[in-house]
């Protein structure tokens, strides 16, 4: 299938440019066009900037820790190390001094979220307060029970936090439980190369495979499990299209990739562009 093709051949050279970059090659990484001048994430969500900073900050110095779970979802709620770099790693919960925090941090003109997490401003007052007086106070309230047992499955612990969580919608309660699947809670959940949770980047990018048009694609119930199954298929086709470079996947990377193929056919097709610009390390101090 052509198509299929395509989309190996995308993680294998987006996986290159990675390779290339960390071994400490000049730029330009690649000589495709579109990934020499856009911005496209990392193949695997482990490499990325925000999540080796979950890993070496929180999920590995805190592995026992009895509150590992919460840190890890409320910073993934502000989605920004500085911000969690200022509050630090929460042992026992105080609504003001994390507000206080973070409001001292927005009247000095800083950052304290990042665009890719934030709410949709459905829950009432300004950004700070839905997510801490609203957001995290119910989740350290509910924590106990929104915390993965033992041998839980990635879809019933996305499920509860996303039922019973404000703030947890399916794009962030989903960020939390990949990052949750690394740790204590869920390292050996049973569906972890069977499971993910298609988002529309990841269904445009089924579609796309399919030959099908991608306007107004909407989930639907009825055929979540149909693009499960399809994800499954593409996963278990990726251990004979792809090179031993290139690390073994599994379903959460699968759907991470669609997104990302579906955003660079996009552009090839002329249908829009990314939203970021990747601006090369020689050229940074010029902006």
């Amino acid at each position: 299938m052509e198509m299929e093709k395509q989309f190996f051949d995308f993680i294998k050279e987006r996986h290159s440019i990675y390779i290339r970059r960390t071994r400490g090659d000049l730029w330009p990484w690649t000589k495709d066009p579109i990934l020499q001048e856009f911005k496209f994430t990392n193949i695997f969500r482990e490499l990325d900037t925000g999540t080796i900073f979950c890993r070496e900050c929180i999920r590995e110095p805190f592995a026992e820790h009895e509150e590992l779970f919460f840190n890890v979802a409320w910073y993934r709620l502000f989605n920004w190390i500085p911000t969690y770099q200022a509050v630090g790693f929460v042992e026992n919960w105080d609504r003001s001094y994390m507000e206080s925090v973070v409001r001292a941090r927005r009247a000095q003109g800083l950052k304290i979220f990042t665009g890719a997490h934030m709410l949709s401003g459905t829950l009432g007052g300004d950004k700070i307060h839905q997510i801490v007086d609203i957001c995290i106070d119910k989740l350290w309230a509910n924590r106990q029970n929104l915390v993965p047992e033992p041998l839980s499955s990635l879809q019933g612990a996305y499920q509860r936090l996303c039922s019973k969580s404000p703030g947890f919608g399916p794009f962030i309660a989903y960020e939390v439980i990949t990052d949750l699947r690394w740790t204590r809670y869920l390292k050996d959940a049973p569906d972890i190369m069977t499971w993910a949770n298609p988002g529309q980047g990841a269904i445009r990018g089924m579609t796309r495979m399919m030959g099908l048009p991608v306007r107004h694609v909407h989930i639907k119930k009825l055929h979540k499990e149909q693009y499960i199954s399809i994800m499954q298929q593409l996963l278990w086709h990726s251990y004979d299209c792809l090179p031993d470079w290139v690390p073994p996947m599994e379903m959460r990377d699968i759907e991470h990739s669609l997104c990302e193929f579906d955003k660079y056919e996009r552009t090839r097709l002329g249908e829009g562009r990314p939203r970021s610009r990747f601006i090369p390390p020689h050229l940074r101090r010029q902006v």
